[in-house]
């Protein structure tokens, strides 16, 4: 029988690992369906009905289920009853999705269910959560891939003595609790940079915050955007000729370059050839994507350039550059009420420099920019915590599975 070992291991545990099949694991293994939604009496009952869509590739339990169904729809569709304590996998749409439910649930036809496990459920979820994540990756279909149940059933895995099953689950659910801790806290934390938002910043129809530092009292000013700063739209060199970029060259921004309030970095960056035919704006201007993903915003620290999704606004002396990066989660929602009542998803440099919002003087932007520039940054480290959390969870994974 053949056997393999993880590479790092609990210390009073040397017994090897042994090979099974993913059908050894289980002594039931279910299927799922989908009752007739033109049937209103199926649904919003009391069991779960699990859709591929209500899962995350990096999570194994926790989950709820946006829509019930009752007695009635399990009899009158393929969906059974799956018992707590099952694992489900996703085998179709979303293919490698997996799940441990605590409690009765159904399913659509996506997934296969394993239930009556043979196994630690927490270790198994876990188990197989590190071999299909990655295999079922690859898996090819036609228009729509995924894996039948004969073939998932034929894979095989590695799993130690009972013991140390009940260790492993035991170690990554805590590790995953530690992680969902954490995503809560960083929940919390956006929801009250939520709420500081809507009243640090006037109501419409308001030309005063509800909430304010209290050397200040002086009513807030309408202005357009064209008079809190310099207005650009960028432009893109020609990608066909790579002497326009350089690996050590200038910044040049797209949209799916924006994933913080600080962007320090980009995919492709200019050479000075490739800067001669872009469009370049100063430290601490504000970029904001106007053309299908609108509304992404950030600020450069340094001379960068961008492409023709992006407006910027570098903002002159009189204006402080963090507030109006704060004040711009306002303008995105201006923008896409803008861009939902036109026939394409865009704003123009001329709608964007007339667009006008209300601002306070130079040494109220300031004190205003300075508190939520402190916030961002505990939810910046907070990101940073979670996205090590996940790291160490993968490397661990790496090492304590074969």
């Amino acid at each position: 029988m053949k056997s393999n070992n993880p590479v790092l291991r609990f210390h009073e545990f040397n017994e090897n690992w042994v090979s099974r099949s993913i059908e050894e694991l289980a002594k039931e293994f279910l299927g799922g369906g989908t009752p007739k939604t033109t049937i209103s009496e199926f649904w919003n009952g009391e069991i779960p009905w699990i859709q591929s869509s209500d899962l995350t590739n990096h999570k194994v339990y926790g989950f709820t289920s946006k829509k019930k169904i009752n007695s009635l729809a399990i009899k009158n569709s393929a969906t059974k009853i799956i018992p707590k304590d099952s694992i489900a996998i996703v085998t179709r749409v979303g293919v490698g999705k997996i799940a441990l439910f605590e409690h009765p649930y159904s399913t659509s036809q996506d997934f296969l269910s394993l239930s009556e496990l043979n196994i630690d459920k927490w270790f198994g979820v876990y188990l197989l959560y590190n071999k299909l994540q990655k295999e079922l990756k690859q898996v090819q279909g036609t228009s729509i891939k995924g894996i039948t149940k004969s073939e998932l059933l034929r894979k095989n895995v590695s799993l130690p003595e009972i013991n140390e099953q009940i260790k492993l689950g035991d170690f990554f659910k805590k590790l995953d609790d530690t992680i969902s801790l954490h995503q809560q806290e960083l929940e919390a934390l956006k929801q009250t940079k939520q709420g500081f938002l809507q009243k640090m910043f006037p109501k419409k129809g308001e030309i005063l915050p509800q909430l304010r530092f209290k050397e200040f009292d002086g009513p807030w000013s309408h202005c357009k955007l064209k008079n809190l700063g310099e207005i650009k739209t960028g432009a893109t060199p020609s990608t066909g000729n790579i002497d326009n970029y350089s690996e050590e060259g200038m910044l040049w921004i797209t949209p799916t370059d924006i994933k913080g309030r600080v962007t320090k970095n980009s995919a492709k960056k200019l050479s000075l050839k490739g800067q001669e035919k872009a469009r370049i704006v100063e430290p601490y201007s504000i970029l904001v994507t106007s053309i299908a993903s609108i509304g992404k915003n950030t600020m450069v620290e340094s001379y960068a350039s961008f492409n023709q999704q992006i407006n910027s606004l570098t903002p002159f002396k009189s204006n402080d550059s963090y507030f109006l990066l704060t004040q711009s989660y306002f303008w995105s929602k201006e923008m896409k009420n803008k861009a939902a009542s036109g026939t394409m998803q865009i704003v123009n440099k001329s709608e964007f420099s007339e667009m006008s919002f209300l601002v306070p003087e130079k040494k109220e932007q300031i004190k205003i920019g300075e508190f939520f520039k402190q916030l961002d940054k505990v939810i910046e480290l907070k990101e940073k915590e979670i996205e090590a959390l996940k790291e160490t969870k993968k490397g661990f994974l790496q090492k304590m599975f074969v």
